[in-house]
């Protein structure tokens, strides 16, 4: 504005230098006249300055107003982005809640599963022989822990690690050695045919000793069967394959209670 304004005086000033030429006799006065002409060069040479440093300055603001408006430009692309930003902010928030309270659901659920199913697995353990029970050391603590419904993940590993494992030991014909009382003051080590989960035959390496196992609410329970001690020691025979295989005869407990040979 200030250049402006001179700009303006300059005009109004080359103006009167013209007004006072036109007034004046210029053959009459030389000193006059070259004053005026010394005056309108000056003008028109401050005239051709200003112009000069005015084009200088408008490319200048040019320039700057370029630069204002590269940042704005920048800065509405930046509020874009946060606004973008905080769009995913606001859904990534929702499907972490969802997340959380489907976890939490679950969480409960399993937690009544496993209230539900923790008395029945650990009387189910009660029925598992010894070397069955001494596999699935482990996982029986982990099922008889007190804070064991604080931990529902756990306990349903447990489970399934335990059921898994019963029922390979269902499958098959296991054979182990175990320390056995044949009185009150008298024990021995004898080896012990378990047929899967319901039924086992018991005999000293000598013979001397037989007997059958089955399995109880209670655990396993034992009773002596002497004269069952040569068919033990054959089938423990047949099954380390020390001998030929063989039919064998040995005492079965129906579920009517009754025994056949």
């Amino acid at each position: 504005m200030i250049r402006s304004a001179y700009r303006v005086t300059l005009t109004m000033l080359l103006a009167m230098v013209v007004s006072h030429a036109q007034e004046s006799d210029l053959t009459a006065d030389p000193e006059s006249s070259r004053e005026l002409i010394r005056q309108w060069v000056q003008t028109e040479r401050i005239i051709s300055e200003e112009k000069s440093a005015w084009q200088v300055e408008k490319q200048q603001m040019q320039e700057l107003l370029g630069i204002y408006q590269q940042e704005l430009k920048l800065l509405d692309e930046e509020l874009n982005q946060a606004g973008t930003s905080a769009e995913l902010i606001d859904e990534n928030k929702e499907k972490l809640e969802a997340s959380l309270r489907q976890y939490r659901d679950a969480r409960q659920l399993l937690r009544a599963t496993i209230t539900r199913l923790l008395p029945r697995m650990r009387k189910l353990v009660t029925r598992f022989p010894q070397p069955l029970q001494e596999e699935l050391t482990t996982e029986i603590n982990v099922l008889d822990g007190s804070n064991a419904l604080d931990e529902p993940r756990d306990v349903l590993k447990s489970i399934i690690a335990v059921l898994n494992t019963a029922s390979r030991f269902n499958r098959t014909v296991t054979l182990v050695e175990e320390t056995r009382a044949v009185s009150d003051e008298k024990k021995i080590t004898v080896k012990v045919l378990y047929l899967g989960l319901c039924r086992a035959y018991f005999t000293s390496g000598s013979g001397e000793t037989a007997g059958v196992g089955s399995p109880t609410s209670d655990g396993w329970t034992w009773a002596q069967r002497p004269e069952i001690a040569d068919e033990v020691l054959r089938i423990m025979a047949v099954h380390q394959k020390s001998s030929q295989p063989q039919i064998i005869s040995l005492p079965v407990q129906l579920q009517t209670g009754e025994a056949r040979q």
